[in-house]
């Protein structure tokens, strides 16, 4: 049995430094994949700065500027994480870069209130099915909204403690259970799961960018 010197050194090493290996078992496991997410998030980003280009000017338009960079950052965040071996952190930032996505898509339409309210502290996050309300409003089509209510149905798994949880720190592969960081052979068809969903919302950022954009415009 560890003595407490042992288990206090383990806990130490856990929260102050890197697991190199963890996060090397991930990108030989997905080469291709991180590279069509980087490509994704990189029309995100050129699409969030010709909305952002003049911002400052108006303060309505920088809030609305401000959700969309947070949703971007937020799911590189989320990738991160994840292939530094924390599914839970990186699933409880997915759900928020889903809610924070219909969040900047509710803001950029001047015929609702929810940018009065959300400046004011007044909008309960409701946003993805409010956006499921109003989607006709904003130009969006109906299944596109639906594919983010199920990542929010999904990612809503993360945000409380569940079986998921219990998963996550238990070895499938060996015998035991994990502090932090792991990449589990017994786990890689959950894996690759959770890395094509991230890698699908990637690959359509930039429409959600410039559906924000076209709504912008109409102020």
């Amino acid at each position: 049995m560890e003595s407490f010197a042992e288990s206090k050194g383990k806990i130490i090493a856990e929260i102050t430094s890197d697991e190199p290996d963890v996060r090397s078992s991930y990108l030989k496991r997905y080469p291709e994949q991180v590279e069509g997410f980087a490509t994704g998030m990189a029309n995100a980003v050129l699409a969030w700065r010709d909305l952002d280009a003049g911002s400052e000017k108006e303060e309505g338009r920088a809030y609305v500027s401000a959700l969309v960079y947070c949703a971007i950052t937020l799911h590189i965040q989320s990738m991160r994480l994840f292939l530094s071996g924390h599914p839970i952190a990186a699933g409880n930032l997915s759900r928020q870069v889903v809610e924070a996505i219909a969040l900047a898509l509710l803001c950029s339409s001047k015929q609702l209130t929810v940018l009065q309210r959300f400046k004011e502290d007044n909008y309960t996050h409701d946003a993805v099915d409010d956006l499921l309300r109003h989607y006709e409003k904003l130009g969006l089509r109906k299944d596109g909204v639906e594919v983010l209510k199920g990542a929010q149905a999904f990612f809503h798994k993360f945000s409380h403690p569940t079986k998921m949880t219990i998963a996550a720190i238990t070895s499938f592969s060996v015998e035991g259970l994990y502090v932090g960081a792991s990449f589990d052979d017994g786990k890689v068809a959950e894996y690759d799961k959770e890395v094509f969903g991230r890698v699908s919302l990637a690959g359509v950022f930039a429409n959600f960018v410039e559906a924000v954009k076209v709504n912008v415009a109409l102020w």
